[in-house]
């Protein structure tokens, strides 16, 4: 019998990031009431939303985006 595996409905990331975005993160995050991690998941889903309709956030605005 063959199982089927199925994708999770949700995924867990880590990021790693300063200490200085973190305290950023978490001040926004207690402004709207919410956790760290729906902040950023909200973030994320703006993120993709805006690269799927042709606006790239990665560009030379952001110089040495790989790094923290």
């Amino acid at each position: 019998m063959k199982l089927k595996t199925e994708m999770p409905s949700k995924w867990r990331i880590n990021a790693t990031v300063s200490e200085e975005v973190s305290k950023k993160l978490e001040a926004w995050a207690a402004q709207e009431n919410r956790s760290v991690s729906s902040l950023v998941a909200s973030i994320l889903k703006e993120a993709v939303k805006s690269h799927d309709e042709g606006v790239y956030l990665h560009s030379q605005n952001f110089p040495n985006s790989h790094k923290d």
